[in-house]
């Protein structure tokens, strides 16, 4: 027997269904500038093995394919994946993953984690669970990377309150901090020694 979607994955499932592209992230200045930014931010480093927690439609994995040998891309929305899945027919380095994380973590070591704008969706217990499966998964030298709307919303947390408790978390070194009217970037590293 198989469980009921959870209420964020009926959620998230019926704004893509509603709005392929639900937070304009193909057409706005906002989001491509973004997208620039986490990759400056990666500095056109070489990854082997990539992680991308909450890809959408895959505008940003698209990029990330330019960087990494391979990425395990996930998202709680089946519609997002199967845009995703569409957005890169031919991209056998990405594996499309429906899951919900803390739930579902991919087994393995990664060189780089990205979190782009899903830590504020999830609840403390949830945040501080992925800042620990997160650290656990990176390889000695591996980069994880937090990207969070600073806006007001409605959600558990508000992006600032949720990369504090990511930090709080786990040993992380702030290896490189940006802050934008409508967004911070974090690029984490795990503290040396541990």
């Amino acid at each position: 027997m198989t469980e009921a979607p959870s209420e964020r994955q009926a959620r998230f499932d019926q704004l893509f269904a509603e709005n392929p592209d639900p937070w304009d992230i193909d057409t706005s200045d906002y989001e491509r500038g973004k997208r620039e930014a986490v990759l400056a931010a990666l500095a056109k480093r070489r990854f082997a093995r990539m992680l991308e927690v909450g890809c959408a439609g895959g505008a940003l994995t698209e990029r990330l394919a330019e960087l990494a040998s391979s990425i395990v891309a996930l998202d709680v929305s089946t519609k997002a994946i199967d845009l995703a899945a569409r957005r890169l027919p031919r991209c056998d380095s990405v594996e499309f993953v429906v899951a919900e994380v803390p739930d579902y973590w991919p087994a393995g070591q990664f060189d780089a984690v990205i979190l782009s704008e899903v830590l504020y969706f999830l609840s403390v217990g949830e945040i501080r669970q992925v800042s620990q499966l997160a650290h656990e998964s990176l390889t000695g030298n591996g980069l994880c990377l937090l990207v969070n709307w600073i806006g007001q919303n409605d959600l558990p947390v508000d992006g600032d309150t949720a990369v504090k408790l990511f930090l709080d978390t786990a040993p992380w070194q702030v290896a490189k901090a940006r802050r934008e009217e409508f967004y911070r970037l974090d690029l984490l590293e795990r503290t040396p020694g541990d």
